[in-house]
């Protein structure tokens, strides 16, 4: 406040004229009581001004920990959309590989889907465009983003929260090279269908791509990849959701708590 500021710095000055006009007096006991007042003081406010540093940095707490709950149900939206996008994919590969390989051995790399895969839908239209349309994570990072670079992370002062956010945000990065990794086995497909002749919005019948996928072993091998990435996409993102629900619990949690 500028105004107590002036009032302050007034104050102290008149002290200051006074301990050395005790000084000049040789009046030590008047000097002493001065010395007293002008300590005590300046630690009144320091304790003052941390008083209400402290008050800021707990509003400022829980501004940030509101907006990163927003962040995080924003994420889990993502991550619902890219889940029902994996499975779509997972679908329509399976649809091909249960009757153009149907003594092909399933992955044990991820765990079991608990929930009945979708019809393959659109798919027995648009068969390229599903197997080559890969879900690619935008986290809502921009609260965390904040408090690193300008480092008001310190405000969150519930330190084990920090390191699960930490943690967290740095897995949502990682997704991001998986998510390259699927764009990488899309474009071998993208080549295999201009080699063809064919466009993402060729049309083609389900019985179409089973009798496609008998006879040309590229197209076979694409659709044989398609699922593995697929149900590994999903496997990470079910993971992911998990975290950000937890997470999300726990942001909301040390809200209730301020």
């Amino acid at each position: 406040n500028p105004s107590k500021l002036r009032q302050n710095r007034k104050v102290y000055r008149m002290l200051l004229r006074r301990f050395a006009n005790h000084i000049r007096t040789q009046n030590w006991t008047a000097v002493v009581l001065d010395f007293i007042i002008v300590v005590v003081g300046i630690l009144i406010a320091f304790q003052i001004t941390n008083w209400n540093d402290g008050r800021q940095d707990r509003r400022d707490e829980q501004r940030y920990l509101a907006e990163l709950a927003v962040n995080l149900e924003a994420d889990l939206a993502q991550i619902n959309a890219g889940q029902e996008a994996s499975l779509q994919r997972l679908a329509a590969a399976e649809a091909i590989l249960n009757e153009a390989a149907p003594d092909l051995e399933r992955t044990l790399f991820f765990a079991p889907i608990e929930r009945d895969l979708p019809s393959p839908g659109g798919f027995q239209e648009y068969p390229y465009a599903y197997l080559t349309s890969y879900f690619f994570m935008v986290s809502s990072s921009s609260t965390f983003d904040e408090l690193i670079q300008t480092g008001n992370i310190g405000v969150i002062s519930n330190r084990l929260l920090v390191k699960d956010l930490t943690s967290y945000y740095d897995r949502v990065h990682r997704q991001r090279g998986d998510d390259d990794i699927m764009l990488t086995q899309a474009a071998g497909m993208l080549d295999w269908t201009r080699e063809k002749g064919l466009g993402m919005s060729d049309r083609a019948t389900l019985l179409e791509t089973i009798n496609l996928a008998k006879s040309d072993q590229s197209f076979l091998g694409f659709v044989k990849m398609a699922s593995f990435l697929a149900y590994f996409q999903y496997s990470r993102l079910t993971d992911i959701e998990t975290d950000a629900e937890n997470l999300l619990a726990a942001v909301e949690a040390e809200m209730d708590t301020r």
